[in-house]
């Protein structure tokens, strides 16, 4: 789409919004153009055009977002884009992806959220900044310096005290390796959104702040959760050769499955797991060999 249209369309709308009431008719002719620009990011033929589509798909995002009725609208057109809401129904996550030419990802969302101190909803804008994040297992990060990916799942599990959720997401990397990552969101703060608690306990009794897998982009693996044991389960990696160890863009899926099972306020790594729900150990049965995804 040129970008003097989306320029234009910005525009007419920011005008009708102070001229009439907003309804869920406005919000459906919002989320009409959204989409047609939406696809522009995704499939556009040009660099230029994703970059000019995604910049006018931000704008317009972020006008809708800021009124009320939104929050409640499902925007379920927008099938190129991830959107969620976790159980309590406290914010709504829209996450989506920019791929550039070298095959490499860019990723954006925005936070609709509920202030209740302002009684009004706000929108918080993430910013990508994973390409300049060293060690981020052990780091705390912000809405300024977000470690990117798509999230398909948000696990909150009540709890009494300070909400947090733990969030599942993929990342395309550079398209020689593919990553899943866990992570935590909590609100507060200067810029409202925090990434990172050390919650993740690993058998040696470490504690990290976020847990992210890696694997070799040919293969696929699994990262999925169990809502009956409260359990998040994942392929066991392992390297293509015995030399290749500490190199993650050679890992495979081995055939066996580890976890992190929820335990007061922790999320604990169990290893050798039965993925198929009922929680028995594996490590009688000899894994195959292959590339799997469950």
């Amino acid at each position: 789409m040129n970008r003097f249209i989306i320029i234009f369309i910005f525009l007419s709308f920011s005008s009708n919004c102070f001229s009439q009431n907003v309804n869920f008719k406005l919000i459906k002719e919002y989320e009409d153009t959204l989409k047609i620009i939406a696809n522009n990011i995704m499939f556009g033929e040009k660099m230029s055009d994703r970059n000019n589509a995604n910049n006018g798909f931000i704008k317009i995002l972020k006008e809708v977002l800021s009124y009320e009725k939104s929050f409640k609208y499902s925007f379920d057109s927008l099938t190129t884009i991830s959107i969620l809401q976790p159980e309590d129904q406290s914010f709504k996550l829209f996450n989506w992806i920019l791929k550039s030419d070298n095959g490499s990802f860019k990723y954006f969302a925005l936070i609709q959220y509920k202030n209740k101190k302002k009684g009004k909803y706000e929108i918080i804008e993430l910013i990508d900044n994973s390409e300049n994040i060293r060690n981020p297992n052990d780091l705390n990060l912000d809405s300024k310096s977000w470690y990117g990916c798509l999230y398909y799942k948000i696990i909150y599990i009540k709890k009494s005290g300070r909400k947090f959720y733990t969030l599942l997401g993929w990342d395309g990397n550079d398209g020689k390796s593919t990553k899943k990552i866990i992570d935590v969101l909590i609100f507060g703060g200067k810029n409202k959104a925090k990434f990172g608690l050390p919650i993740f306990k690993l058998k040696d009794r470490k504690t990290q702040k976020r847990y992210i897998l890696e694997s070799d982009s040919k293969t696929t693996f699994s990262l999925n959760y169990n809502e009956k044991n409260k359990s998040i389960y994942f392929n066991n990696l392992i390297p293509i050769k015995k030399e290749l160890k500490g190199m993650e863009e050679y890992y495979i899926p081995e055939g066996s499955f580890n976890s992190f099972e929820y335990l007061n306020g922790k999320w604990i790594f169990k290893e050798d797991i039965d993925a198929k729900g009922n929680g028995n150990s594996l490590k009688n049965k000899k894994p195959k060999l292959g590339l799997i995804n469950r």
